[in-house]
């Protein structure tokens, strides 16, 4: 009796493996979209790298080669932070460097 559990077990742990979500987290749509946004409201440039490497991460996982998938998905989610990093990086730095600046002008005369 007890074997016969541990079989129903063991084949509905494999058929709960088979039918497990893949062990990409992100939705290639929103991860697609996060990189359009990151070129008009972040770094243009590095919004673009992240829009190219999320287009092929969708592709890639279209085609079922997961692991590829992954690895460029990890990419354009490292290049969509840097770029939104970048940009506020440049808003809170810009007004204190003018700041500075300014301050540098006034002591000096």
């Amino acid at each position: 009796m007890e074997d016969e559990e541990k079989a129903v077990e063991i084949t509905g742990s494999n058929m709960g493996a088979a039918h497990s979500p893949s062990p990409i987290r992100c939705c290639w749509l929103r991860l697609r979209y996060l990189a359009a946004t990151s070129i008009i409201c972040g770094c243009s440039c590095l919004g673009i790298m992240a829009l190219v490497f999320a287009i092929k991460a969708e592709e890639r996982h279209k085609a079922g080669r997961s692991q590829e998938a992954v690895h460029w998905g990890a990419r354009a989610r490292r290049f969509i932070l840097a770029s939104f990093a970048v940009f506020l990086a440049v808003l809170l730095l810009g007004p204190l460097l003018l700041w500075l600046l300014s301050y540098t002008i006034a002591q000096a005369e």
